[in-house]
């Protein structure tokens, strides 16, 4: 999702309410629980690369490179 789409989604909401965020991933969610919930602690911005490890897993190597891009991030954490 790009910032301007988010920004656009959101802008359709009270400002006032807070922002989690949801997933159902089985590898967060913990056993008999059909979601886990994540709170937005902070937004950065950072350059990296976004690749598949050799096993197939989503990874970022962070850091400026000729194939690096600017990445907006989420930290994001289980304890609210």
């Amino acid at each position: 999702m790009k910032v301007k789409e988010l920004q656009q989604r959101l802008s359709k909401f009270d400002a006032e309410l807070d922002v989690l965020c949801i997933t159902e991933d089985s590898q967060f969610v913990k056993a008999g629980a059909s979601f886990a919930l994540l709170e937005i602690q902070d937004v950065d911005m950072t350059y990296g690369e976004q690749i598949r490890l050799d096993d197939r897993v989503p990874y970022l190597k962070l850091g400026k490179s000729p194939n690096s891009i600017g990445l907006v991030t989420l930290e994001v954490t289980t304890d609210f």
